[in-house]
């Protein structure tokens, strides 16, 4: 018997396409497309489209509209909040734990993460920052060590990928997310546990301050009376 090729499958790269121009905006949110015209754009047939938008749909990135087709999901300031705060948990717990028991290799990913971040905001590449973000942060959820939180974070950071594509457009906020992304690393380096939760955690409660300040000025309604993170003495807490 020959080795099998484990090449991507025909559903992942329209998945991985699909999920990309969702995140980036290409695909507008509350646009609505049939599976034949995605299916034409990326000239594949209709099977490997349906089965990634089925995937985007656990994902709740798209909606199926009965006789029309997905419709992108609508950037929703409550459901954004509340995925901050499910990455916050998920992610001030692999702080936690890395400084409690440090990962070598781990915190080399970090610093390694840190240079680079360094050298986007130098060259002011925006867009590159995005998913160096997104990178950096995987490490924390990383950390964990819990799969089931691990699992949780991929389909998560799509979400906030959205928002982080219109936020984002600020090097002086690049700066900010860089010395905060430091603190945290600082901490877990001289394991202080309590900090490096805190920090991670507060990362995040900055983050969904500006989100709904970016929403506010867009005029998108944030329809809950309190959503997202509070804080309360340096932890983020419903």
């Amino acid at each position: 018997m020959q080795r099998v090729q484990r090449t991507p499958s025909l559903r992942d790269q329209a998945l991985l396409q699909l999920r990309k121009a969702i995140v980036v905006g290409d695909l507008e949110p509350g646009s609505v497309h049939s599976e034949q015209t995605i299916a034409a754009k990326l000239g594949l047939s209709r099977t490997p489209i349906r089965e990634a938008l089925l995937q985007l749909v656990g994902e709740g990135l798209v909606v199926f509209i009965p006789n029309k087709g997905a419709r992108v999901a609508e950037l929703d300031p409550e459901h954004l909040a509340h995925v901050l705060q499910f990455r916050a948990a998920i992610e001030g717990c692999g702080a936690s734990r890395m400084a409690a028991s440090p990962n070598r290799h781990r915190l080399a990913r970090l610093d390694a993460e840190l240079k680079r971040q360094r050298a986007i905001i130098k060259k002011g590449e925006r867009l590159t920052w995005i998913e160096a973000n997104a990178d950096f942060h995987a490490i924390l959820a990383e950390s964990s060590e819990n799969r089931l939180m691990i699992d949780a974070f991929g389909p998560l950071a799509s979400h906030t990928k959205r928002i982080g594509y219109r936020m984002n457009y600020r090097v002086q906020r690049m700066r900010e997310s860089l010395d905060e992304h430091s603190s945290i690393v600082d901490a877990i380096r001289r394991g202080d546990v309590d900090r490096a939760r805190t920090m991670a955690e507060d990362h995040l409660y900055v983050t969904t301050v500006l989100m709904k300040q970016m929403f506010a000025e867009l005029g998108i309604e944030d329809k809950s009376a309190v959503s997202g993170l509070k804080k309360n003495r340096g932890h983020n807490v419903r």
